[in-house]
């Protein structure tokens, strides 16, 4: 869309210039058109940039939510293996309970969550979770940036 109309206000630009030199009376409403065509051409000149920009830091955006959730599977099955070997030192309280998440699980045993290694673990699955959203954010900004200079997807 940008690219489109920068190219339609440049036309203008150029088009009215020459009708501006061509004119033997002055031409002052051509030079005018001409120049209010040439600052609106370098304006979107900035907007194109600027969407160029937002669309090429869309391109790493995939790769980095896989990262995050491959990481975030990994944190869970730790997790899952120190509430399965909680558990079954803990068999006898516990058995009503195994079908229950293992995130869930730490929350609500104090055993669990005061452990060091766990607390470590939930807030750096806390933080990637935070960021996916952020990325999954970028990603739909990045869409808009694309519509802005091609109106791609």
């Amino acid at each position: 869309m940008v690219t489109l109309l920068f190219v339609i206000f440049l036309v203008l630009s150029v088009v009215f210039y020459i009708v501006y030199t061509k004119a033997d009376n002055g031409g002052g409403g051509a030079c005018f058109i001409s120049v209010i065509s040439a600052c609106i051409a370098i304006f979107l000149l900035v907007v194109w940039f600027w969407s160029l920009w937002g669309a090429i830091e869309g391109i790493t955006i995939n790769r980095e939510i896989e990262m995050y959730e491959a990481e975030n599977k990994r944190i869970e099955q730790q997790l899952e293996t120190t509430v399965s070997n909680y558990m079954k030192f803990e068999s006898i309280t516990f058995k009503e309970l195994k079908d229950t998440d293992a995130i869930n699980l730490i929350s609500l045993y104090p055993e669990l969550k005061s452990d060091k290694l766990v607390q470590s673990q939930i807030k750096v699955y806390i933080s990637n979770n935070k960021e996916i959203k952020e990325l999954k954010k970028k990603q739909i900004e990045v869409s808009k940036f694309k519509f802005y200079l091609y109106f791609g997807r």
